[in-house]
């Protein structure tokens, strides 16, 4: 059933119900997603910050030297003023102050029903601390039920720019602010209610809320806005909800409701963090505070400020307020696109078309390397979106998307693969060898055995006195038996280095190079594999004189030209093979042997192919039987430069450069010396021409040598 369905039906229900689950995601789906989104921050690590930050913690080492929180405002309103005389440039309170102080003086008095005029008392103190120096005050919103606090007073403007619906921003239903005499005397405050997601942890923290019908900012937000002398703040956004706030030169992106999704820049302890008693004690830098912005919290773990983070379980929240504004100070904002549905279904679409279309051409041998290339792609993708763009997209339907895919198409490509294999088996098995087969069974379609033009590396290969070896055994047996000893380890290094092996013309082997497969360096492979085919024999030869009371010797040709290339034959009979001119050319070139003494000859054209380094030597330029154009042929040697022979070799061409340039009498003489030294047929051949031509000086000197009968 699965095979019936078109292969793209399949994958396109696959992202129909993707999207369905995207649209309408149960709570695991989400879990899930951010998990992911966790593991990216962990992957990625620790990144600069801005310095700009510095935190005053009420830690450990306070609490134990001053005393359990809360601490009396007179010592609150001492740590405010040295901190503002280094010089802060502004200072925020991640703390709140929602009961007067009992350890008063003046409350002390006024319980106790007794004169209080000119006793301290320490919230006027504290207050009068927060009016002179650059604090920022800081309260928090109560979304479990109503209070009835008065509603605190916010120096700023903010104006709502095609927000159409107004209840996308959270509305808390009540409020817990400093006590009177204190909020009152702030110049500004701000809420630094960090809101965790239902796993509890806080990735992203909200910048307004809106409470009685007015827009609230957070603490960390109306820091900056201080800091900007903006007194204006713009929301941008539409039916969807919030798009972004701006102010002076800030444009700050939020989702709908106007929270920031939080880039922390590391765990816990990463900003600068300086003991709440180091301050009172006058033990710190100044130059750690003058200018910076200043947050004061908490670190002690009996104040119950501790969040989860993805880069830490226990982050302390003043640090996560730290993290927002330097966010806000570097401008490296992570956001999630205004339209962030209609980005995250076009990325699933286009993840499952496109790489179903990839998979479903790719060779199955292929598919596994093609999977984890393409999935690291997509990973850094993500990473460079997230991390460097600031781009927060979901992660977890791409994956599944990515993922999905593959397995549908590898589970079609499995069954088709296996249906195509029985077709091809069914139809060709009787039509061509088997190697070939297995070649067509790799391929997704048939157009291999179309007849083609196509560019190989043709070989030819003899034996020697083949008919003399024949009468010599006398045997037919022995003869076969002689021929599969020889014939086997040949074939097998042809097979090896990527040659294929067309048909055995009684003691000759036909074969060639890159097709039906290309192969890359076809030329460099069949002289190798002839280089190897001499060196197999000499080993091979010792066992056949064992044997058979014989040692062959064989010639090679070897040619490089375009052929047609195909399955060719009658309707009862075919084969896969090639024809065309350059396999004859190719079998006389192996003639040629014979003619010079020599084992393996090369074309030019097979020459000029090849890109590894070999010892050989120009032979002639030679007008082939049957052929009316010459063609220059060389002997190949060995593989690599063979320094035993190149004195003999610089002796040849000094002879051949005599020769070919006419001057016989010069050319005689060293082909004479080089004979007398080598007595190689070859050299016996240029003497007996170069005699010709000395013999009959009214004879036309013809460089090309012409064969007119068969060697």
């Amino acid at each position: 059933m699965f095979n019936s369905l078109p292969r793209y039906s399949v994958v396109l229900l696959f992202a129909l119900l993707l999207s369905w689950v995207y649209l309408f995601p149960p709570q695991l789906v989400s879990s899930l997603n951010t998990e992911i989104s966790d593991l990216f921050f962990r992957i990625r690590g620790d990144i600069p910050q801005s310095r700009k930050v510095v935190i005053v913690d009420i830690d450990e080492a306070s609490l134990e030297k001053y005393g359990q929180w809360p601490w009396s405002r007179l010592r609150v309103s001492e740590l405010i003023r040295k901190i503002s005389d280094a010089r802060a440039g502004i200072i925020g309170l991640d703390i709140i102050f929602s009961e007067p102080d009992k350890s008063s003086p003046h409350t002390i008095a006024s319980q106790l029903k007794i004169n209080i005029k000119n006793l301290d008392n320490y919230d006027q103190i504290l207050a009068e601390t927060f009016a002179a120096t650059p604090t920022v005050g800081g309260y928090f919103f109560r979304f479990d039920k109503k209070t009835h606090e008065n509603m605190p007073i916010i120096p700023a403007v903010f104006i709502e720019k095609g927000l159409q619906n107004n209840h996308t921003i959270l509305e808390p239903k009540g409020v817990v602010l400093n006590i009177d005499i204190l909020q009152n005397s702030l110049y500004s405050s701000g809420f630094f209610n960090n809101v965790p997601d239902a796993d509890g942890m806080v990735r992203s923290v909200p910048l307004i809320m809106r409470y009685e019908g007015m827009i609230y900012p957070s603490l960390v937000l109306e820091m900056l806005r201080i800091y900007s002398h903006a007194n204006d703040v713009f929301i941008f956004g539409d039916a969807m909800g919030v798009e972004k706030i701006t102010f002076g030169k800030f444009s700050i992106p939020t989702d709908f409701a106007g929270r920031l999704y939080v880039n922390y820049r590391s765990g816990r302890n990463y900003f600068k963090y300086i003991s709440a008693g180091d301050i009172l004690q006058g033990n710190f830098d100044t130059k750690d505070i003058a200018g910076k912005f200043v947050l004061v919290g908490t670190s002690a773990v009996g104040l119950a400020d501790l969040k989860a983070t993805p880069l830490d379980s226990v982050m302390p929240g003043v640090e996560i307020q730290a993290n927002i504004l330097d966010n806000m100070l570097q401008g490296d904002y992570l956001h999630e696109p205004f339209n962030i549905a209609l980005y995250d279904l076009l990325i699933l679409w286009c993840i499952v078309l496109i790489f179903s279309y990839i998979f479903f051409n790719t060779r199955v041998w292929l598919l596994a390397p093609a999977f984890i290339v393409f999935f690291v792609l997509l990973y850094k993708l993500f990473f460079y979106l997230f991390f460097d763009q600031g781009i927060v997209l979901n992660l977890f339907f791409p994956l599944v998307a990515f993922f999905g895919t593959f397995i549908l198409t590898a589970g079609f490509n499995y069954f088709n693969t296996s249906r195509q294999k029985e077709s091809i088996q069914r139809i060709f098995a009787k039509k061509v060898s088997k190697a070939v087969m297995n070649d067509l069974l790799k391929h997704k379609n048939n157009k291999i055995l179309e007849a083609h033009e196509q560019e190989v590396t043709i070989f030819f290969s003899d034996i020697r006195e083949f008919t003399r070896i024949s009468e010599a055994l006398n045997s037919s047996p022995k003869l076969v038996a002689l021929l599969n000893r020889y014939i086997t380890p040949m074939v097998d290094d042809i097979s090896r280095h990527e040659g294929t092996v067309d048909k055995f013309i009684g003691d000759a082997i036909m074969a060639y190079w890159n097709a039906p497969n290309q192969v890359a360096d076809y030329a460099d492979k069949a002289v190798m594999s002839a280089l190897r085919q001499i060196e197999l024999l000499e080993g091979l030869n010792h066992d056949l004189n064992v044997e058979f009371g014989v040692k062959l010797k064989i010639g090679i040709g070897i040619h490089t030209g375009l052929v047609t290339v195909g399955e060719m034959g009658s309707l009862d009979r075919s084969d896969y093979t090639i024809i065309g001119d350059s396999v004859n050319v190719t079998s006389r070139i192996e003639e040629l042997n014979k003619l010079y003494g020599t084992t393996l000859i090369v074309s030019n054209a097979t020459k000029e192919k090849l890109k590894e380094v070999y010892t050989m030597r120009s032979l002639d330029i030679v007008r082939v039987r049957g052929k009316h154009q010459a063609i220059e042929i060389f002997e190949v040697l060995s593989l690599g430069k063979d320094e035993k022979l190149s004195l003999e070799l610089d002796q040849y061409h000094t002879a051949l450069s005599y020769y070919r340039s006419g001057n016989i009498q010069h050319a005689y003489r060293e082909f004479e010396k080089l004979y007398a030294r080598y007595e190689h047929k070859l050299y016996r051949f240029y003497l007996d021409r170069s005699k010709e031509y000395m013999d009959h000086p009214q004879k036309n000197f013809n460089l090309v040598y012409t064969v007119e009968n068969k060697l």
